[in-house]
């Protein structure tokens, strides 16, 4: 299957539109693929716990005054002389919420990690929004927004350029409480749902935040984004390093040895994440920002946990 000139991302892409002139075509690819893959899941099976008027049945509760004759149990009433009320489940929007790590360590990477991450939460984004879900979009720093303007919430296939405009308008800077952000997000007021996390999880307490959010009933799919240079550095000698996200400086003389020690602290800290996420039924994919972001979502829907 070929992939649309936009899925494949520069070399270098840093001083490149995020959404290039091609983009919405990306989009819509996607969508197709969506829609052929999911065809044969179990997407149509979101259903609330309201009871209400629906095909599908869900429970009894005994008849009260006042209560719709056509819902009475009949056969219940011949053997038992009891009249009991059908209660349905009623089908209603999946909730997908976004949450979007905007820390200083994406701004990072050739080809440029921020861009890779726009561009992924905006083509899942779009998946949602032409599946008629309501789609949120909320940027993870040291605490989640306060204001309706730092996030955005959506529905509707045309709101797409809203959704372009409000991601084009993220900048990533400074540090992250990646793992305090999602506790407190689990532990809000917001209907249950599906909840991508899209970062690169350089933060140890976001194990905790996932096993927050999985508690609180969310759906959780995790989304890893990192950079060649990331997971494996060709940097030798006497350097001066930045933090991206601390702004400290630190001097280091990077030896094979240490290279090495830094390839197995980083294989082990990502393989971690990977097989807790696998133990406890949380989506998990990795994606290096050398591979289209295309690649990653059609990877994503065929993970039973994605879109259902």
């Amino acid at each position: 299957m070929s992939l649309p000139p936009s899925a494949s991302l520069p070399a270098d892409d840093r001083q490149a539109p995020v959404f290039g002139e091609d983009f919405l075509s990306t989009l819509e690819y996607l969508h197709i693929v969506a829609r052929k893959i999911l065809s044969g899941q179990m997407k149509a099976e979101r259903r609330s716990r309201t009871k209400g008027v629906s095909v599908e049945f869900a429970d009894h509760r005994p008849y009260s005054p006042g209560d719709d004759f056509r819902f009475i149990d009949w056969s219940i009433f011949l053997r038992t002389d009891q009249l009991f009320l059908k209660l349905f489940e009623e089908e209603e929007d999946l909730h997908i919420y976004l949450l979007l790590d905007v820390s200083g360590s994406s701004d990072f990477g050739v080809p440029y990690k921020w861009h890779y991450l726009r561009r992924l939460t905006a083509a899942i984004g779009y998946l949602g929004l032409a599946s008629l879900d309501r789609v949120f979009v909320i940027p993870i720093g040291t605490s989640l927004p306060k204001g309706a303007a730092q996030q955005v919430a959506l529905r509707g296939k045309g709101k797409v350029f809203r959704l372009l405009s409000f991601l084009e308008g993220l900048k990533a800077s400074g540090p992250t409480q990646l793992g305090s952000c999602l506790k407190t997000f689990a532990g809000s007021s917001r209907k249950r749902g599906l909840a991508v996390v899209l970062s690169d999880f350089y933060d140890p307490t976001a194990l905790a935040g996932l096993n927050a959010l999985r508690y609180q009933k969310f759906e959780v799919f995790c989304v890893q984004v990192v950079s060649p240079q990331e997971t494996n550095p060709e940097l030798l000698g006497d350097l001066r390093l930045l933090d991206a996200e601390t702004g400290r400086w630190r001097e280091v003389t990077l030896t094979e040895s240490l290279l090495r020690r830094y390839r197995e602290a980083y294989d082990t800290w990502i393989n971690t994440l990977e097989n807790t996420c696998r133990k406890n039924g949380v989506g998990y994919v990795r994606a290096r920002t050398d591979q289209p972001f295309s690649d990653t979502v059609v990877t994503m829907l065929r993970r039973k946990k994605f879109l259902q």
